[in-house]
């Protein structure tokens, strides 16, 4: 490992442990009596959870089938992901004397047959003002992002619309799930919860390259995601990383979650779980965790990311009870933009999609379709990885 990097490194730990805490500024506290629905919909602060640090994030992903006035046809598959996240301690700036918020927002574009597309952006901002770009403890989604024209806004029930204006790109779409809500929780090795939409239907129009396609046929997924730490300055340091998987085929939809501690590597997870659904009634048909999932990611790419060495797997196999799945990482934007040495321990994210030939097998009936696959890898787990 480089010297300087690991000085960089070392210095950066010791800084984030030995901050203070004084100066942060109290949010509402969370309300016992309050809906379960809040939770998986609105805003929330990292008072809710005791937390040193908080992040959450809303992910909205499809796979669409385009067509234009003229009769131009085209298939785009996308991801949308908007971000909050809160720290007394690392986003305290005692000079101004001042808590900040930070807000982000990224996306992946896949044209099928055409090269993919990406951005990453964020900004800070006074603590005092993020009730005017996100709703908080509510039963709906309210988010704007405070630069440009982005918005989510919605609920499960009535359907999330998506108004997003970047560059070449503009969506206006709205997303209603068809399934029933489902959701990844753990503790250890980090502590989060994720509230799924894990299928619907997306309608609406995209502008690409100035030129206006109207949604015939999408397929789409959304999540809510709320990691947290209550002992360590990030919640990235207490963990190697993830996978998450999405696949839908004509009748089915498999989501997996594997979660891997420190001391897992790139070899084992500490918490897995897939849920399958059958998308004709909407309901949960499986359900598989721990010991019975089989989990076995190949073909390894090695890679330089910032002068840290990483690695993430090009295949995913799951094998359970009568099940079986395989997703290949076919097309992949890469986002480091959190990563050291300029800032903070963050983390190196893969997203990949596969069109059309991944595939679930359950009972003996074999189904083809798309796959979203996510390998991410924390900067600090990158490290221990490296000793």
């Amino acid at each position: 490992m480089d010297i300087k990097y690991l000085k960089i490194l070392i210095l950066t730990f010791l800084v984030l442990c030995l901050a203070g805490i004084s100066g942060a500024e109290a949010g509402n506290e969370f309300s016992e009596n309050e809906e379960f629905s809040n939770w998986a919909e609105g805003g929330h602060y990292d008072t809710d959870y005791g937390a040193n640090f908080m992040s959450e994030w809303w992910y909205q992903n499809g796979d669409m089938r385009l067509v234009s006035e003229d009769g131009e046809k085209r298939n785009l598959a996308f991801f949308i992901v908007v971000t909050h996240q809160e720290s007394p301690t690392i986003f305290y700036d005692s000079e101004l004397e001042m808590q900040f918020s930070n807000m982000a927002t990224f996306y992946g574009l896949y044209p099928y047959g055409e090269p993919v597309a990406h951005n990453f952006t964020q900004t800070f901002f006074p603590r005092s003002d993020i009730e005017n770009y996100i709703g908080f403890h509510l039963p709906y989604l309210d988010y704007t992002f405070p630069e440009g024209s982005r918005k989510i806004y919605g609920s499960s029930s009535e359907g999330y619309c998506l108004e997003y204006l970047y560059d070449n790109l503009q969506l206006d779409l709205v997303f209603k799930p068809r399934v029933e809500d489902t959701m990844d929780s753990a503790i250890e090795p980090v502590n989060f919860t994720t509230y799924e939409r894990a299928y619907g239907k997306l309608e609406g129009t995209v502008v690409l390259d100035d030129k206006e396609y109207t949604v015939t046929q999408a397929d789409g997924y959304f999540d809510h995601m709320i990691p947290y730490t209550t002992t360590l300055p990030v919640w990235e340091m207490e963990m190697h990383g993830w996978s998450w998987s999405e696949l839908t085929t004509d009748n089915y939809q498999a989501i997996l979650y594997t979660v891997r501690g420190l001391e897992d590597g790139y070899d084992n997870c500490t918490y897995r779980h897939l849920t399958l659904i059958d998308k004709n009634t909407g309901k949960v048909i499986a359900e598989y965790s721990g010991e019975e999932l089989d989990i076995v990611e190949t073909e390894w790419v090695d890679l330089d990311v910032k002068n840290v060495s990483v690695r993430r797997p090009g295949a995913l196999n799951v094998m359970a009870s009568g099940l079986q799945i395989n997703v290949e990482a076919q097309s992949v934007v890469q986002f480091d933009a959190a990563s050291y040495p300029e800032d903070h321990v963050g983390f190196i994210d893969f997203m990949a999609f596969q069109p059309c030939t991944a595939s679930i097998e359950y009972e003996g009936d074999i189904e083809h379709g798309s796959a979203f696959y996510e390998y991410m890898i924390t900067d600090w787990g990158a490290f221990v990885s490296s000793q």
